[in-house]
């Protein structure tokens, strides 16, 4: 896990140049991987540059940045379907704030339990 935070933190500040949306957002990415290795993901790897794919009782999902998240964007973690282009599914957690960061690192196993019928 340590070396996928640095990865996203790395490409954040690479990409984006430290900007306040990005150092904002930097410091939830840990609590959000914890919470989701806590949960027993399996298979965590990168799906893109931005992305993160994870297995969670055979089903996929994927921890991506919204820019729709509140007014400055936050990270979210979605369904993916089966089919052509891995299409979204439902929306499992919204992260604005360290608050919600938090609050995925505590229960998102709980979270996608109620997606994958857990």
């Amino acid at each position: 896990m340590d070396r996928i935070a640095d990865h996203f933190v790395n490409y954040l500040f690479d990409q984006y140049q430290g900007t306040r949306h990005v150092r904002r957002v930097s410091s939830w990415i840990g609590l959000i991987l914890k919470g989701i290795q806590r949960a027993g993901a399996e298979n965590v790897t990168f799906h893109r540059a931005r992305q993160l794919t994870f297995k969670y009782r055979g089903q996929m999902f994927k921890a991506r940045y919204n820019h729709k998240i509140r007014s400055r964007g936050g990270i979210e973690i979605v369904q993916v379907l089966p089919g052509r282009g891995s299409p979204d599914g439902s929306i499992v957690l919204q992260v604005g704030n360290l608050r919600e960061a938090e609050d995925a690192y505590l229960g998102l196993g709980r979270l996608m339990d109620v997606i994958v019928g857990g």
